[in-house]
C-alpha cells in the first residue's frame, strides 16, 4: 500500500472511531488495528492523537468548503445557488455521517478554544458562513432576497441544515430535506393565501 493510501486509510478508520466514541476512549492501538497498520506507522504521519483527530475533522470540512465555494458561484440565479449549497451540505453529511458527528462535537465546544487547531476550525466554519453570506448578498443585490443581516441569516440557514440532519427520519431523502429547508428559510411556515 502506498504511503498516501495508508495515510488515507488511517484517517478513514480514525474518523469511524472518533465518531462513535469520546476522544479519550479512542486508542491509537485501535486505530492502527482497524487501519491494518502498525501503531508506529500512525506516528510517521501524525505526532499524536490530537493531530490525527484534527486531520480527520479538517479533511471533512475542507472537502465540504471547497464544494460550497463551487456551488456558490455555479449559476446566475441566487436562489438556485443557495439551494445547490444546501443540497450539497445535506448530501455530504448524509454520505459522511461520521464527519457530521465530528463537526457537531467541534461546534459544541467553546468558541474561545485554544491552539492552532481550534483557530483553523473556526476559520473553516467562518469560510462556510462567508460562502452562504455571499449568495445571500448577491440575491439581495439582484432583488431576489430581503436580507437584513447576511452573517446572521447565513448562520441560521447553516444551523437549519444541522438541525434537520439531527432530527430527520431515515425515510426522507436529500432532495426532500433540501426542499423543506429552503421552503422554511425562504418563505416560512405561514400558509399563503
Amino acid at each position: 500500500m502506498a504511503k498516501k493510501e495508508r495515510r488515507k486509510q488511517v484517517i478513514e478508520e480514525a474518523a469511524r472511531l472518533f465518531s462513535s466514541k469520546r476522544f479519550d476512549e479512542v486508542l491509537m492501538d485501535d486505530i492502527a488495528h482497524q487501519a491494518g497498520v502498525g501503531k508506529g506507522t500512525i506516528y510517521t504521519y501524525f505526532a499524536d492523537k490530537e493531530e490525527l483527530y484534527f486531520a480527520v475533522v479538517f479533511e471533512g470540512i475542507s472537502q465540504l468548503n471547497e464544494k460550497l465555494q463551487q456551488k456558490a458561484n455555479g449559476q446566475k440565479d441566487p436562489e438556485q445557488n443557495l439551494r445547490r449549497m444546501v443540497h450539497h451540505i445535506v448530501s455530504f453529511f448524509s454520505q459522511n455521517r461520521f464527519f457530521f458527528r465530528l463537526m457537531s462535537i467541534e461546534d459544541g465546544k467553546s468558541e474561545g478554544g485554544k491552539g492552532e487547531n481550534r483557530k483553523r476550525w473556526l476559520e473553516e466554519r467562518r469560510s462556510q458562513l462567508e460562502a452562504i453570506e455571499g449568495v445571500l448578498n448577491d440575491g439581495a443585490d439582484e432583488g431576489v432576497f430581503a436580507v437584513g443581516n447576511a452573517r446572521l441569516e447565513a448562520a441560521i440557514l447553516r444551523d437549519m441544515v444541522r438541525t434537520a440532519m439531527i432530527h430527520s427520519d431515515s425515510d426522507i431523502n436529500g432532495d426532500e430535506m433540501t426542499d423543506t429547508i429552503m421552503r422554511i428559510f425562504l418563505r416560512g411556515v405561514r400558509k399563503e393565501g
